[in-house]
Order: structure tokens, then sequence, then C-alpha cells
């Protein structure tokens, strides 16, 4: 009898392990681009910790756009994050740029991230005399150019980001979100 019952209770148990399974990790942000072949590809960034390499790494796209992730359910405002995106050259990452993410309420209670783009380019003077972002001088653009209609909201945040370098397509190498 007692067998029975430790087995019944097992296979209770059981039908709630895959709710005991660790949970995924919010997406903060879909990473967009289009592929060699006319085909659109989103790449996942979570809020988890630590560098992530990018599955298109070393690949230059023209354009990228950053999109909203998951909505979360939240009685308080959700912390802001940032993202930082990096091109790796040679046995270093330099990085292009920061995405500041906040989130606001939408008319049914969830949050929702919206963007700003963040650069602060560090600059010195190059050969010529001239004022020059620092990365530029190390070979990575530092100028980048927002397109899309997507306009801000009254803090400065946009639903998405569609942005380009100034000197053609580059790649995207890796992230970070903190």
């Amino acid at each position: 009898m007692i067998h029975r019952l430790i087995f019944a209770l097992t296979i209770f148990l059981l039908g709630f392990a895959p709710g005991l399974q660790a949970a995924k990790p919010p997406v903060l942000m879909l990473l967009e681009h289009v592929a060699d072949d006319g085909k659109t590809v989103q790449t996942k960034i979570e809020m988890k910790s630590g560098v992530v390499q990018s599955k298109d790494k070393g690949k230059p796209r023209e354009k990228w756009i950053i999109r909203s992730g998951d909505a979360l359910t939240s009685a308080v405002r959700p912390g802001d994050r940032a993202a930082s995106f990096y091109q790796t050259t040679g046995g270093g990452s330099t990085q292009l740029f920061v995405v500041q993410a906040r989130y606001f309420q939408r008319d049914d209670g969830k949050w929702v991230p919206r963007f700003q783009l963040n650069e602060e380019p560090l600059v010195m003077r190059g050969p010529d005399g001239r004022w020059k972002p620092l990365t530029v001088i190390q070979g990575v653009p530092s100028l980048i150019v927002q397109s899309g209609s997507v306009l801000p909201n009254a803090e400065g945040y946009a639903a998405s980001l569609e942005l380009g370098f100034t000197v053609g397509a580059m790649p995207i190498d890796a992230w970070a979100v903190q």
C-alpha cells in the first residue's frame, strides 16, 4: 500500500516538474536585419548578464532595426536597462553604441520597452589636426544615421530604432545588457 502511495505521489509531483524549470529571461528587444537572401532575421536580446556573441558575427549589414521585446506584468515600472553593442576587431571589441531601454505602461496594464540611442564618442585630434571620434581613428565608425518614421515619446524613447553607419555596412558582433 505504501509503495502505491509513493508511486502515485511521484507521478503527481512529476506533473508539476515542467513548471519548476528555470524560467527563461524576458526578451528586452529584437535586433532585426535583412539577410543576404532578402529574408528578415530577428535575434532575441534577452535580459541576462554577460556578453552574448551574435550568430551573425562578422556579417556587415546596411541597416539594423531594434524592436520591442516582451511586455512585462508588474505592479511598478521595471527598471531601466542598457544594451551595449560591439564590433570585434582583431583580439578586442569596440563599443559601437548603447541603447537605453525604459518601460512604459500600455492601456492593458503591461509594461513595454521603448528605446533611446546613446552615442557619446570620445574624440581626439587626427593627423590632419581635426577632431575625430576615437573609434574612427581605431578603424571603427562612430557616427550613426537614424532612419525610419517612428517618433519618440515625450521622454525621448521610441517604440523602435532604425539605424545604420555613415561609412556603410557594419557588423554587430556582440552585445551586453545591464
